[in-house]
């Protein structure tokens, strides 16, 4: 079979587990998915994000969004499907989908880049059914992006077609936070064409003067291991202690600072990405990001041709792509082991295993075979029970029966449990985004996330605490967790989790 008809088949193949039941799979729908999609909507229906900013303001301002300030290109992303389909998770996800598909396309001009047309097309095979590559291009996941553009970047850089290098390079800035830290080191490779640094520079100013002054600049060091969410309590307390102890306060202060306390830090989290567990046993920390915790980011066979390529190619440039695609996951806060925030060497990593395939193909392909199948298996079956919480089961069908009893209540009310519950209300019902603005605008303002706040509204559904126990004026529906509700509430419907415990509970209530 000739090169590009076994192209065209992985890709087939990339495609069809990247789409298959997309609705479904993964479990549930999360806000920042819900974001995506309805502000996706919102640009569609009135050229403005949800809180009423103008599109072409976005790549200044980000996407406010919850108080996260997502980074806009997604949205943009998937304005033709959501033209198309309709507001529905599938449109909202389907971008995603094409964007891991076209991934292994980037992977495959890479590897045949990098070393020949063989490890180009085993490169793209092993992208196509990677655990890695397939979870997070299921769901509408901004950091799935980092898997098709840096990629790209690197091979148009090395290819010295500088204007598509510095249009991937761009793309990229506006694409996930953590895929925006890696474009400077990239451009070490980078040619000293005046054109090159011109279109550069143009392109990524709106971002630069974002991450600068503009309202989402407090983002990065928000997550980033240099601003501990306890500040830096734990630096001064280990000077204390040696002060206490007898150690003179400047050579405390010597071993004891903000220096010896994040480096020890930051390399500890590089080794996570490295390490066995995340790749092929545990693998990531939560599922939020619908990959699945317990299952390895890459096939535990891919260890061993990883080790050979390690031994082969001491030096070659492809280790430094791996690690720089670590450096954002390293850098920021949380559990670690977030494989979202380390996308960036997913496909490095892919092409390395690739170059590290003994030739012996009888052999390879019933291994792989063995290794997708258990996680096919895994993933069809078991992550409905896995991911169902992390990743909100439930919201679909107890907002849109919720919205259907509507109309017979003065007010309904969500509980802020239910993580953002107005951007679902907004989604499901399709809101009108105009109204969705005006509302907006009388939000508060002053809070780092909106469901901090109690209290806030679209039309007469609230949003905060229940307020279960409260004289009411008119009858009223109440959406919330079970631990939300007095202990025997008696239940208008509930809707359970696939592991048969409640999810999310409705009430009704009249004065």
């Amino acid at each position: 079979m000739k090169p590009n008809a076994k192209l065209l088949l992985i890709l087939g193949l990339g495609l069809l587990l990247r789409t298959l039941w997309l609705e479904k799979f993964p479990t549930g729908f999360t806000p920042d998915e819900a974001a995506f999609g309805y502000n996706s909507y919102s640009l569609l229906k009135t050229g403005r994000d949800e809180w009423g900013t103008a599109w072409w303001q976005l790549p200044y301002t980000n996407l406010r969004s919850f108080g996260d300030y997502k980074l806009p290109l997604y949205a943009f992303l998937s304005l033709p499907s959501v033209a198309i389909l309709g507001l529905t998770e599938t449109a909202t996800r389907l971008p995603n989908a094409l964007i891991g598909t076209a991934a292994i396309f980037a992977v495959y001009l890479l590897a045949k880049k990098l070393f020949d047309e063989r490890c180009g097309l085993w490169a793209a095979a092993l992208m196509a059914i990677s655990p890695w590559s397939i979870q997070l291009s299921r769901g509408a996941f901004e950091a799935n992006l980092a898997t098709l553009l840096l990629p790209l970047a690197v091979y148009f850089l090395l290819s010295a077609r500088w204007a598509l290098s510095a249009a991937a390079l761009i793309l990229s800035f506006y694409a996930y936070h953590s895929t925006r830290l890696l474009v400077f080191p990239l451009l070490l490779l980078a040619p000293k064409s005046r054109k090159f640094w011109i279109l550069l520079l143009i392109g990524i100013l709106p971002g630069l003067l974002g991450m600068l002054i503009g309202p989402a600049a407090k983002r990065a060091t928000d997550v980033s291991i240099f601003s501990p969410t306890g500040g830096w309590s734990a630096v001064a307390d280990l000077r204390f202690t040696a002060r206490n102890s007898g150690l003179p306060d400047a050579i405390a202060r010597l071993f004891h600072n903000k220096v010896t306390y994040s480096v020890p830090l930051f390399i500890t989290n590089i080794l996570q990405y490295v390490s066995p567990q995340f790749l092929v046993t545990s693998g990531p920390a939560e599922g939020t990001y619908g990959m699945l915790p317990g299952t390895g980011a890459i096939y535990l066979i891919e260890l061993v041709f990883l080790g050979i390529f390690l031994s082969r190619h001491a030096k070659n440039k492809l280790i430094w792509f791996i690690l720089l695609g670590i450096i954002p996951a390293a850098l920021a806060k949380g559990p670690g082991y977030a494989a979202n925030r380390a996308a960036g060497m997913l496909p490095f990593l892919i092409i390395a295993i690739a170059a590290g395939l003994p030739k012996a193909k009888r052999l390879l392909v019933p291994l792989y075979l063995v290794s997708f199948l258990f996680f096919a298996q895994k993933y069809y079956y078991h992550s409905p029970y896995i991911l169902a919480r992390p990743m909100l089961f439930g919201m679909q069908e107890a907002v849109s029966r919720g919205l259907a009893l509507a109309p017979n209540y003065s007010e309904v009310r969500f509980s802020r449990s239910l993580s953002e519950p107005h951007i679902y209300v907004a989604f499901y019902s399709k809101y009108d985004p105009a109204a969705y603005q005006e509302a907006a605008a009388s939000w508060p303002q002053n809070v780092k996330f909106l469901d901090q706040f109690d209290g806030y509204f679209l039309g007469n559904y609230r949003f905060g605490d229940l307020h279960y126990t409260d004289q009411l004026s008119g009858p009223t529906l109440f959406v919330g967790r079970p631990s939300d509700f007095p202990e025997n509430t008696p239940e208008h419907f509930h809707i359970d989790y696939p592991d048969s415990t409640t999810a999310i509970k409705v009430s009704a209530k009249s004065p």
